[in-house]
């Protein structure tokens, strides 16, 4: 009985070590793991030999503890950072619903300025969960593209317009030296 209570203090210290780690630093899926092997030799043990009642009820409270810090340690770090997620969610669908805004105007310098104070911003964010992120990111992108695409297209005119101007311009100056002779 001595053996076997000595046994099962190893497997509650351990179990109280692992769950002692800052939850910040915490590696939770081999935690988890490894918590859940413990109760399976945790019972394997139990049904070896059974200790007497003050001893078992002491060990098992001990490790009971130790499982039951660990689940609600898990539940608020991944609630919190569930929540963190979803805030940042909520300020990039802002950001996608003013760059969706932006990519139709035609003012563009100003509108230019303000696509790169988006992706600032933006990038100050945080992440989101991955598939949201994503998401909103492909919608974020469509609209600078489309602005992006349009104010290509609109300076691509204004450049033939100055070719043809030049060509026009070329012509002029031939025309005024044919008149003047140029020396210099």
């Amino acid at each position: 009985k001595a053996k076997a209570a000595a046994e099962r203090a190893v497997l509650v210290d351990e179990a109280e070590t692992l769950v002692a780690v800052d939850t910040e630093r915490m590696p939770w899926k081999s935690t988890g793991d490894r918590l859940r092997v413990l109760f399976d030799e945790w019972k394997r043990l139990q049904k070896e030999a059974r200790l007497d009642k003050h001893t078992e009820d002491e060990l098992w409270k001990r490790f009971s503890h130790a499982r039951t810090t660990f689940d609600r340690k898990r539940r608020q770090h991944f609630g919190a950072l569930d929540e963190a997620r979803s805030q940042v969610k909520a300020v990039k669908e802002k950001l996608v619903a003013e760059a969706e805004a932006l990519s139709t105007s035609t003012d563009w310098g100003a509108t230019a300025g303000a696509y790169r104070s988006l992706m600032d911003r933006w990038k100050a964010a945080g992440r989101a969960s991955k598939k949201d992120d994503d998401e909103l990111w492909t919608r974020f992108r469509a609209a600078q593209d489309a602005f992006f695409s349009a104010r290509t297209a609109a300076a691509s005119v204004v450049d033939a317009e100055f070719a043809e101007n030049l060509t026009v311009k070329e012509a002029l100056l031939v025309e005024a030296e044919a008149l003047i002779p140029v020396t210099d």
